[in-house]
This record gives structure tokens, C-alpha cells and sequence, in this order.
């Protein structure tokens, strides 16, 4: 019988305080987990393997892409995988090709004697960075078009109109075509939104995102945050914890899924 394995994505936020954060992310998980941690600082990141490392192991972005003592604070903020003892990390990295490649993590993993492809993913936001937010999404497409993940983690920075279907989103195209091509390309190779599945969701209300993962200024409420599983998966359980994730000083929902691969 296929085991069920916890599936949770977060941005922490790199403000206030990351123990609390921590305690209530590990609160959480269950026997066999995948956590996907972004806005993850160095610091941060051994504070985390030193106090949490028991049962645990971690692939960290900035561990194959180390900032410079050049490098803005953006460039120091990193992606974490975090999993439970009862998986086996067969290999890991980044996506070299990326204009910020510290914003990437991938890892090939052993659970219950299956092959998965786990893949973390930071959008920079497209206000400062204009046209490299597209070109970030475009080495994200070629990436996933060779890698064929099967979970995939996000902070998107993105749509600009949500909707339970891609094909009816619409994306910031004042900084090029980049995020819609990877959504497509999400779609094309047949992953599915973890939350769309497993709540049944086929309408939407003009608009309006089906659920609240990121508050922006002068915005509002929006769905920034992501996860994609492929169509080889069992999507039993997907939710958004937003209300406890802004309590502990993180400014996302943590999203929480439970699978069968």
C-alpha cells in the first residue's frame, strides 16, 4: 500500500523572528515530510540545521550558490529543501542557468523505493528587477521541460488574476511573457494545483484568487504561492494556513498537502 507523504511550502519571510516561525512549521509535520523553505538567509539556515536537525537532513541553495560579499541582501536570501528521516536524498543543486540561481533548489529523492523530483522556486518580484523577472521564468521553463519534476514548490510572485484553470490566468505582462510560458509549460506536462485538485474547485469568482496566500500594498489579497504535483499522484489534502503563518511573523500562507506518489 502507497504511503502518504506531507508535502509543505512556505515563505518564512527573512523578517522577525525565525525560531517561532520554526516551532510552528515543525509543529506540523507528520512521519515522512518534504518542506520547501524560501527567503531562507545563511544564518538562518544553520540556526535551523543546528536546532532542528535530528531525524532531518536539508539541501540548501545557498550551500551550491554562496553570495559574495558584493552581493545585494536579495542575494542572500535562499531556497530549503527540509526532509524526514524516511527519505533519501540521491542528489541535489540548482539551477545554474538562472540569473539567480540562489533562488532554486532541486533534489531527487527516495520514498517508499520510488524516484521523485522535488523542485524549489523564488520568483523575484518584477517591481525592481523589470525585465529579469521574465527571464528568471524562462530559465525556470527550460529547467522543468528536461527535469520533469514531480512536486513543485513556489513563491511566484504571480498571476496577476488568478483562476482554478491556468489557460484563465493573466500575468504582469509589463515584464515580458516568461511567467505564462512556465505556467503553461506547468500545465503542458500534466502537473496539477495541489489546491484546485483536492478541493474540487472548477469556478471562480472574477477576480478574485481562490485562496489568500500573500497580501500586497495597494493590492490586496492575492495567491502568490504554489503547488504543483504531477498527474501520477494522489492529491488527497491541500490547504492554506495564513492566518497562523502572519502570526508568526512570516507575511505567507504556509501550504500544506498530502500525497501518495
Amino acid at each position: 500500500m502507497d504511503k502518504t507523504l506531507q508535502i509543505i511550502d512556505w515563505n518564512i519571510s527573512y523578517m522577525n523572528d525565525w525560531e517561532k516561525k520554526m516551532d510552528f512549521l515543525f509543529s506540523k509535520v507528520h512521519n515522512d515530510y518534504c518542506i520547501i523553505l524560501q527567503e531562507v538567509g545563511p544564518w538562518v539556515a544553520q540556526c535551523i540545521k543546528e536546532k532542528y536537525s535530528k531525524e532531518k537532513s536539508f539541501v540548501y541553495s545557498l550551500d551550491f550558490r554562496r553570495p559574495s560579499k558584493y552581493d545585494s541582501g536579495a542575494r542572500r536570501l535562499g531556497v530549503m529543501l527540509v526532509f524526514s528521516k524516511s527519505i533519501e536524498v540521491l542528489e541535489s543543486g540548482v539551477i545554474e542557468r538562472s540569473i539567480f540561481p540562489d533562488r532554486t533548489i532541486w533534489a531527487k529523492i527516495v520514498y517508499d523505493n520510488k524516484k521523485i523530483k522535488i523542485l524549489g522556486l523564488h520568483s523575484i518580484t518584477g517591481c525592481s528587477y523589470l525585465r529579469a523577472k521574465s527571464i528568471q521564468y524562462d530559465t525556470f521553463t527550460e529547467f522543468i521541460d528536461e527535469y520533469k519534476p514531480d512536486i513543485i514548490g513556489m513563491d511566484a510572485n504571480e498571476p496577476n488574476v488568478d483562476s482554478y484553470d491556468i489557460d484563465k490566468m493573466t500575468f504582469y505582462d509589463r515584464n515580458g511573457t516568461g511567467a505564462k510560458i512556465f505556467f503553461k509549460k506547468v500545465k503542458e506536462l500534466e502537473m496539477y494545483d495541489a489546491y484546485v485538485v483536492a478541493n474540487n474547485i472548477t469556478t471562480c469568482k472574477d477576480g478574485k484568487c481562490l485562496m489568500v496566500s500573500h497580501n500586497v500594498r495597494r493590492r490586496g489579497a492575492v495567491r502568490y504561492d504554489f503547488l504543483f504535483v504531477n498527474k501520477n499522484s494522489l492529491i488527497i489534502e491541500c490547504d492554506y494556513n495564513y492566518e497562523d503563518a502572519i502570526m508568526t511573523g512570516s507575511d505567507h500562507a504556509l501550504i500544506e498537502a498530502y500525497i501518495k506518489i
